[in-house]
């Protein structure tokens, strides 16, 4: 008798210990709105504006996989002349003024690190494409070297706006924020996120050396990071509990 109850009370024990280790997390799909706008991390020149919506569905332990229609702006100024001088007040040099936007079609995955009554952070990896939707690029050069004989001298600016890529792929990694609203199933989202292009924004850019256009000063490549930060509302479907 001794021992059945010793067993009786041992296994009570472990099924209480059991039941105060096991959490209860929500499989959620979530369908967010959201805004907001990033600097680059070289040749900034204004605030580029984003904002889409997100789609996002539980697929196993912790981790959602969807997708992200968003617009990107980019608003970027190089400029390089001789002595290190700025603002065209340079002897010789190049000034590159480029702004465009980009819809981005990426899949995403979201991993959820914690979750709290109110509170859920993730964080995410998304990839894909960018269509360019308007653009417009100035290039401007000039020498006016005391050295350079005047045949030599020139300056010019012009419209390249047609060299702007029309195609992009991005790839951006960060973090997400939901926080309950206090009723129904609406939550504020708050994003941070870096993303980063594979090739160049414009072709302007990427003339070869041997190009007659080029200048000691003329970029190489302009192809941003860009750290952008997003506010949105979010709808959360909490789906079916499992545990973990």
């Amino acid at each position: 008798m001794k021992r059945i109850l010793l067993f009786t009370m041992l296994f009570c024990l472990s099924v209480n210990s059991f039941a105060q280790n096991v959490r209860i997390l929500y499989a959620p799909t979530r369908i967010g709105l959201f805004g907001g706008a990033g600097i680059a991390t070289s040749n900034n020149y204004d605030l580029g504006i984003s904002g889409g919506l997100d789609f996002d569905k539980w697929v196993f332990h912790r981790t959602t996989l969807g997708a992200s229609v968003f617009l990107q702006g980019y608003n970027q100024y190089y400029d390089n002349e001789a002595n290190g001088v700025t603002h065209g007040l340079g002897d010789a040099g190049v000034t590159l003024r480029h702004s465009s936007k980009y819809v981005f079609v990426a899949p995403q995955l979201k991993y959820l690190l914690w979750h709290r009554l109110n509170l859920m952070s993730w964080i995410n990896i998304n990839a894909g494409v960018g269509m360019r939707m308007s653009g417009f690029d100035s290039l401007r050069k000039w020498d006016h070297s005391f050295d350079s004989s005047s045949a030599g001298r020139f300056d010019s600016t012009i419209d390249a706006s047609k060299n702007i890529n029309s195609m992009l792929f991005r790839l951006g990694v960060g973090f997400t924020q939901d926080l309950y609203m206090g009723r129904g199933n609406f939550w504020f989202t708050f994003k941070e996120e870096f993303g980063f292009i594979t090739s160049s924004l414009t072709k302007t850019a990427e003339l070869g050396n041997n190009n007659p256009s080029r200048t000691p000063y003329s970029p190489q490549r302009l192809s941003p990071g860009y750290i952008s930060f997003s506010i949105g509302i979010t709808y959360i479907n909490p789906g079916k509990p499992h545990r973990y």
